[in-house]
């Protein structure tokens, strides 16, 4: 992390404790979901913001096929588990589901992330969700949300929580889970993971991390 942090975008000091959006001066966070009483993700950290150099590799890593991104992600979420969850471990860390066609090879690129910070976690210190199948699956392909309105990306997390399941609850039931996300904007369908965590999956509490927080535009 010391050495990432020469190129990563830090978040603000002065950033919204329950998204990591920057804030401007005194104003509250103009999020929606970090002021909806209905809200099921405790709160979305964030390793750095979308941008420059990150930007471009995650784009390369999730476009270009460019899988060796995975292996450096991974051990930036390595670190920053090391850095900022030390006194408050999540009992596991499920990656924010990617679906699967039956006959597609491989795991999704949010599920390699964290099948490589499992390979670098050298001491076995954090839970990683690796078995098959995941704590969390999404069962159908649904809409891409980025570069959407709010009430889009508000209507295409709600078609994600229609599609997710829990395969086995007694993974799930009474832990303190961590959803790992490559970027992150609004935080709606971290919300939706969340609420089917909680609800089908009886977790004690959902929090996330993501990658890359996304700046307002």
């Amino acid at each position: 992390m010391e050495c990432a942090s020469q190129t990563l975008e830090a978040i603000a000091p002065r950033a919204c404790p329950i998204c990591s959006q920057r804030l401007e001066d005194d104003s509250p966070c103009r999020n929606s979901l970090c002021r909806d009483r209905n809200r099921r993700i405790e709160r979305i950290d964030a390793i750095a913001y979308h941008s420059g150099p990150l930007q471009d590799k995650i784009h390369s890593y999730k476009y270009d096929g460019k899988l060796g991104w995975s292996l450096i992600f991974g051990r930036l979420l390595i670190g920053w588990l090391e850095a900022h969850a030390g006194d408050d471990p999540p009992d596991l860390i499920v990656a924010n589901p990617t679906y699967a066609d039956p006959g597609q090879p491989g795991s999704g690129h949010i599920e390699t992330i964290i099948k490589s910070a499992a390979t670098a976690d050298y001491d076995d210190r954090w839970t990683f969700d690796v078995k098959t199948p995941a704590a969390i699956i999404k069962t159908q392909a649904t809409e891409q949300s980025a570069g959407r309105s709010l009430a889009e990306k508000r209507a295409t997390a709600a078609a994600l929580r229609r599609v997710l399941e829990i395969p086995d609850p007694a993974r799930t039931e009474g832990r303190d889970i961590l959803v790992f996300d490559d970027v992150g904007t609004t935080g709606y369908q971290l919300n939706a993971v969340a609420d089917c965590l909680l609800d089908e999956g009886r977790a004690a509490r959902v929090r996330a991390l993501v990658l890359a927080r996304a700046p307002w535009r």
